[in-house]
């Protein structure tokens, strides 16, 4: 793609997620959007049919970016609590706590007809289902309620990131990854209990 078109979408993006920051998308007009990124309407609309196709634009960059990085491989291993697991997911939630600002725009904004949380949660899903499905090591009982395992483990992944981003005095990625192996290896009130 020429890089003029992409400088160009990069910035009505930008403008796209400076008016959010003021204003709920309901309000946010092309208007706002044009006079946010000093382009004009006709430049806006070489890009964008409509505010709706600038968001659908955004929100699925988002969602292709999110299944791309998400780690699937704690389905396949022995002990979650092994470091080299840690990792792995302390490099999810640093991919997370990257687009942070943008989340948390996003998932705050009335969409009209779009949820980005939601869809995170079911486009992860989707892939850790058929991660279950096609693991050797599970069993073929457990892969009958694929869908609950993997809608839980999102739920719970996606709930734990939104109270990170929530903290006045956020910890690192490591310590959250941590926390959520711990919850996950030994469950909620022997975690609570400390066992």
């Amino acid at each position: 793609m020429d890089l003029r078109i992409v400088k160009t979408r990069e910035l009505i993006v930008e403008a796209f997620f400076d008016c959010l920051r003021t204003m709920n998308y309901p309000q946010v007009t092309v208007k706002h959007m044009t006079q946010m990124a000093r382009i004009n309407r006709s430049t806006f609309y070489k890009h964008f049919e409509d505010k709706y196709q600038l968001r659908d634009y955004v929100l699925n960059g988002i969602l292709e970016d999110f299944e791309t990085n998400l780690e699937t491989d704690f389905l396949f291993e022995k002990d979650l609590e092994d470091e080299t697991y840690v990792q792995k997911l302390e490099l999810s939630l640093e991919n997370f706590r990257r687009y942070k600002q943008e989340y948390e725009i996003l998932w705050n904004q009335l969409l009209l007809g779009r949820n980005l949380f939601e869809e995170m949660i079911e486009a992860g899903a989707a892939k850790l289902e058929q991660q279950i499905r096609q693991n050797p090591g599970i069993r073929a009982d457990r892969k009958k309620i694929a869908g609950w395992y993997a809608r839980l483990l999102m739920n719970n992944l996606f709930v734990s990131v939104r109270w990170w981003f929530s903290q006045q005095e956020p910890f690192g990625a490591k310590e959250m990854a941590r926390m959520i192996i711990r919850h996950m290896s030994h469950g909620t009130i022997p975690t609570l209990l400390g066992k």
